[in-house]
């Protein structure tokens, strides 16, 4: 690139620098974090895990209910569970992090081949942007940042309607309305091919899609009953709707602009506007309890794609993707205070695993109390228990998804208590056993009345230390204490 040239994407160069450094910076901390920073993503480590380890199967189902994999697609568990580094908590991070790396790779390979490096610089600045709107679900252990990076392989492979296919097959693999972000990819096909492409793209996806489910333990219709289930029994929240509309005003006004200030080809228009169509798809998701706008990123490099081809011109134009930037330094910033706490439950959670080490049963499991921060430990504790040799046999937050579809996922693990299965119950200290609401979908207690009548009969409070109470089985059956 020219002198002239450097001057003229100087806001791009001096955007997509800052935009990367923050971005790596965030992931190489949340890496060093011994815990996770969302409640599901343990959730995701566990599931993905006990299938690679032990062969349990994905959707293994107990009374026609999910016992812990749910409505993510085979690929978000089984890219935790097939590491070749073995287990741990920094190693479950790594395949996200290495999403991250190839997607930034891959675009800007494709904007530097198709547009030239003065375009790839403005399309990278609105990618690294972008992704840096979304921290920390850009690089989260969850399916978000797999699906980026195949939505960024189809834009760089929309040459070959097979390769598009088989992007669109793994992507429904992590989550099943992913074909929704190559939607603009397909309407280019069809401006530049005939429709037997489509055929093309669709027979690829669908022999993809199926590809996992003949692995042994993955069982189609299990996946699907559980999905089925779940995607019925909820309906989109309207008070969502007011920041699902910010992000995507943001998403757009970088597109739009150039979009409407000058003559472009056709094709380019439309694969613009057929990126606004898909956005504008996805608020049903995003505006889903429990949700939120991160599902807008994989759509990010259509987008950043869209940009480069409408080759915006000016300064103001340029400086449109800046905005992007004010709530990504908003979220660093909160994730910044959010770390130091949770460094602290990274160390609890270690000492939950000592614990269980020190235990003359190596049946022991983590439990849940009555508050949220305890539910996230316990979520956080569970999943280095799997990885430390401790399969996990109960999930609270399967149980807070199951319970706005009608469904008391925690009857059928009474029977367990009863014969006392789990021999040791590690237990926030000082708070009620298995009290916890459902404060996902603002609903009553997901452990029901007969369960924590169960565990109080046949469990009773037999030591303490830092942070956990631990509760053993008792053979006399007699009541430790009363339900409040």
């Amino acid at each position: 690139m020219s002198v002239a040239g450097l001057k003229q994407n100087g806001v791009a160069l001096a955007g997509f620098a800052f935009a990367a450094t923050l971005l790596i910076a965030m992931c190489f901390t949340y890496l060093r974090l011994g815990a996770y920073l969302d409640h599901i993503e343990g959730g995701v480590v566990v599931s993905g895990w006990e299938y690679a380890a032990r062969g349990t199967p994905l959707y293994q189902l107990q009374d026609g209910a999910p016992r812990f994999a749910t409505y993510y697609g085979p690929l978000a568990y089984l890219v935790e569970g097939l590491t070749v580094f073995g287990a741990g908590m920094a190693v479950s991070k790594l395949a996200s992090m290495t999403a991250v790396a190839v997607t930034l790779v891959i675009m800007a390979k494709h904007f530097a081949d198709r547009r030239g490096w003065g375009a790839a610089t403005d399309g990278l600045f609105y990618l690294a942007a972008g992704m840096v709107l979304f921290i920390p679900q850009s690089f989260w252990v969850r399916p978000d940042p797999f699906e980026t990076l195949l939505v960024a392989a189809g834009v760089a492979l929309a040459a070959s309607p097979i390769a598009v296919g088989v992007c669109i097959g793994l992507a429904v693999n992590f989550k099943i309305h992913a074909f929704v972000y190559f939607f603009p990819i397909l309407i280019d096909i069809m401006t530049t091919r005939q429709w037997r492409s489509l055929v093309m793209v669709a027979t690829s996806a669908i022999l993809v899609f199926f590809i996992p489910f003949l692995m042994p333990g993955i069982y189609f219709r299990d996946y699907f009953a559980g999905l089925s289930g779940q995607i019925g029994g909820r309906a989109p929240d309207a008070r969502a709707i007011v920041p699902v509309l910010l992000i995507a005003l943001l998403l757009v006004l970088p597109v739009l602009c150039p979009l409407t200030s000058g003559h472009h080809p056709a094709r380019d228009r439309m694969y613009a506007l057929a990126g606004f169509a898909a956005l504008l798809f996805l608020f049903y998701p995003a505006s889903i309890p429990g949700a939120g706008t991160y599902h807008f990123l994989p759509l990010v490099p259509i987008l950043a794609d869209a940009r480069t081809r409408l080759r915006p011109r000016g300064v103001i134009a340029r400086a449109t993707v800046l905005p992007l930037l004010l709530p990504g330094l908003m979220a660093a910033n909160m994730i910044a205070g959010v770390l130091g706490e949770h460094h602290e439950w990274g160390s609890i959670a270690t000492d939950a695993l000592a614990l269980a080490k020190q235990s003359p049963t190596p049946s022991v499991q983590i439990g849940y109390g009555d508050s949220r921060k305890s539910y996230d430990i316990a979520e956080l504790s569970r999943a280095v228990l799997t990885l430390g040799g401790y399969p996990a046999q109960i999930d609270a937050q399967i149980l807070m998804e199951l319970s706005p579809i009608g469904i008391d996922g925690s009857q059928r693990w009474i029977a367990s208590l009863t014969h006392c299965d789990t021999k040791r119950w590690l237990l926030p200290k000082g708070e009620k056993p298995f009290a916890l609401t459902n404060f996902l979908y603002g609903l009553g207690p997901i452990f029901d009345a007969d369960f924590r009548r169960a565990f109080l009969e046949h469990y009773r409070l037999t030591a303490s230390d830092r942070y956990f109470d631990v509760w053993d089985c008792t053979a006399t059956g007699k009541t430790v204490s009363g339900l409040n």
